[in-house]
């Protein structure tokens, strides 16, 4: 589906949709023109104002850009939040996100209580979703839903919980996705919250949009029915048009072509009334389409011409205004270096004219500069140093890292070419029966090198910070299940017992493939440094608002040296197994990084000759 459906986050706060009531705006603005009327009463009038009175996006911009300039001279920090927050909803609306954002920000760090700093981090997610920057999003989603949990607020739970859904929706997460909306209608079926069946609706569509992607366009097209004659009650164009693409999408997948475009039609037209670009853009590219399958291709090239011309647009706007704004910068620089340049001279003559005098006090702040001038460029050169420190650190790293691939790369290779040659020995002297034999060295050396070149892989991409983080629910005991079942040959033949005792319903919130690569690691040193008849145990249980998972092995366990450097990059030798197994010793590397990368810790505890328990502690998944 084209349409970037993004729900506002928060109206009841920001109010700039569909409550309107003109009479208290016509009256509030009256107000507004009384003379001798107090900066404090002033402020409270144009911010009922905004709550009550007005839907021109034009009208909006300039009461919040009065209300900012009378709360910068108040300084009321409450009065800033709620210009930047309506100046930055005008801006997206407008299509200019860049701008939103800004204010956005300028939002966070003046609201003075945790209501808008929770309603501010929502939108801020809400245009990062719009650039399908999912990850900062999602972030920012889950910020404000903590924010709103800790203060027991239902209302903004629900809407959080619609806009956190639509984000998993399109990350394709579409269970996550399905579960946060429903959580939403269940909190909105409460009429006794304010404005419920508006936010009701939304649950809804939403729910709906996840229906039509998993293919049920049924439930899908019922549900955006509903939710579309909801929010028409309400006049939110947005929405609606956002909605009413999605059942044009429905009707052209049903094959109800002509309904299709009467729908998209429709949605044009107030995408043009309102202002839309975004969805004058898709509505046009949905009807290029259709009317390309009636074989009305007049209209289909016409509709096409004019998606292309308002995606340009869209894509443009951005740049032309960088380029406006650096071009008045540059003009204001030109005129202030103009008049510094009068300024000196002025100061010049004084200086002349003063004499001596005057001499003597430009020479004491001549001293003074030049003194914090040597100050400045000490602290430079300390900076200059301590990265200088940093830099051969990570160089030697580096030469560690190349030390320990070439002296473990070597095994597994030389390993294969002794094979080879001892492979056609036997073919010649025509002693087959050895030949399976040697079948079982190949497994091993092909198992340890996979393994190696997994961990050297995943260890230089987490290195160049490119390696992808998506958390999410992970259950703990699918995911043991699972590992076990991979190392189960392993442990057979080593005689060793490999169990795992999590509960069903034990599940973290964490990257799903870091958490695999965690647990597999550990469980493969587990099984290298156990001997035959040992036992090797995977157990979770949850502990407050973390998952503690442990890993504990009977093997040769280590001395109170080793483990204190356990988890660093080493130049040594790899340790070898109870059975000869090597590592390329960045499995614990890994380990270390990704229980830090999702918020975790890890401790180890080791008796030699008796075992060692590694202790993970995971961030639990809460609903």
């Amino acid at each position: 589906m084209k349409n970037f459906h993004i729900f506002g986050l928060l109206f009841v706060l920001i109010a700039n949709v569909g409550f309107t009531q003109s009479n208290t705006g016509d009256s509030l603005k009256k107000v507004l023109q009384k003379p001798n009327l107090s900066s404090k009463d002033s402020i409270l009038t144009l911010r009922r104002l905004l709550f009550y009175g007005n839907d021109e996006l034009d009208s909006v911009e300039y009461y919040c850009k009065k209300l900012e300039k009378l709360g910068i001279r108040e300084n009321d920090p409450g009065a800033l939040s709620f210009a930047y927050i309506d100046l930055a909803y005008v801006f997206k609306v407008r299509g200019e996100l860049e701008i939103a954002l800004d204010y956005y920000f300028k939002a966070l760090k003046t609201a003075p209580d945790a209501v808008l700093k929770g309603t501010v981090h929502a939108n801020i997610a809400n245009v990062y979703s719009l650039n399908k920057d999912f990850s900062q999003a999602l972030k920012n989603y889950l910020n404000g839903l903590r924010i709103f949990r800790s203060i027991n607020d239902s209302l903004r739970i629900g809407t959080s919980s619609i806009s956190l859904g639509f984000c998993y929706y399109r990350m394709s997460q579409l269970d996550s996705a399905e579960y946060y909306e429903r959580l939403a209608k269940e909190i909105f079926s409460n009429k006794s919250l304010e404005n419920n069946e508006y936010y009701w609706a939304y649950a809804t569509g939403n729910l709906a949009l996840i229906k039509a992607k998993k293919g049920d366009f049924e439930s899908s097209e019922k549900g955006l029915i509903e939710s579309i004659r909801i929010l028409q009650n309400y006049n939110d164009p947005y929405a609606i048009c956002d909605y009413e693409l999605e059942l044009a999408e429905i009707y052209f997948e049903k094959g109800r072509i002509d309904m299709a475009v009467d729908k998209a039609l429709s949605t044009l037209e107030v995408a043009r009334a309102n202002g839309l670009k975004e969805f004058i853009r898709d509505g046009s590219e949905l009807l290029s389409k259709f009317y390309s399958l009636q074989g009305n291709f007049e209209q289909a090239f016409f509709y096409q011409k004019e998606f292309m011309t308002y995606s340009d647009s869209l894509l443009n706007a951005d740049l032309i205004r960088r380029l406006s704004e650096q071009e008045k910068e540059f003009e204001v620089g030109q005129k202030q270096a103009e008049l510094d340049l009068v300024t000196a001279q002025q100061k010049t003559e004084r200086v002349i004219m003063i004499g001596i005098a005057c001499l003597a006090m430009v020479l004491v702040v001549l001293a003074f500069i030049i003194f914090r001038y040597y100050r400045a460029k000490t602290r430079i050169n300390k900076v200059l140093e301590e990265q200088k420190l940093q830099l051969e650190s990570l160089n030697k790293t580096k030469d560690k890292f190349f030390s320990i691939i070439s002296h473990d790369l070597r095994g597994p290779v030389t390993s294969f070419f002794g094979i080879s040659r001892m492979i056609k020995y036997l073919v010649q002297s025509k002693e087959t029966d050895q030949l399976l034999e040697i079948a079982d060295d190949i497994d091993r050396s092909v198992e340890r090198l996979s393994s190696l070149l997994d961990n050297l892989l995943s260890w230089a991409i987490q290195q160049q910070g490119e390696f992808p983080y998506n958390p999410e629910q992970v259950n703990v005991k699918e995911l043991a299940e699972e590992i076990a079942g991979t190392f189960d040959n392993m442990a057979q033949g080593k005689k060793i017992n490999l169990q795992y005792k999590v509960d069903a319903e034990l599940a973290v919130y964490a990257d799903k493939k870091m958490t695999q690569t965690i647990i597999r690691n550990l469980v493969n040193n587990a099984l290298k440094f156990t001997p035959e008849n040992g036992s090797v145990t995977i157990s979770g249980a949850a502990s407050d608002n973390q998952v503690h998972i442990q890993i504990k092995d009977t093997g040769v366990g280590m001395a109170d040296d080793k483990l204190t450097n356990l988890f660093q990059l080493q130049d040594k030798k790899s340790t070898y197994g109870t059975s000869g197994e090597k590592g390329l010793g960045l499995g614990l590397q890994l380990v270390y990084e990704f229980i830090e990368r999702n918020n975790g810790s890890v401790e180890v505890e080791s008796v030699e000759a008796e075992g060692t328990t590694f202790h993970i502690k995971l961030p639990r998944f809460s609903v």
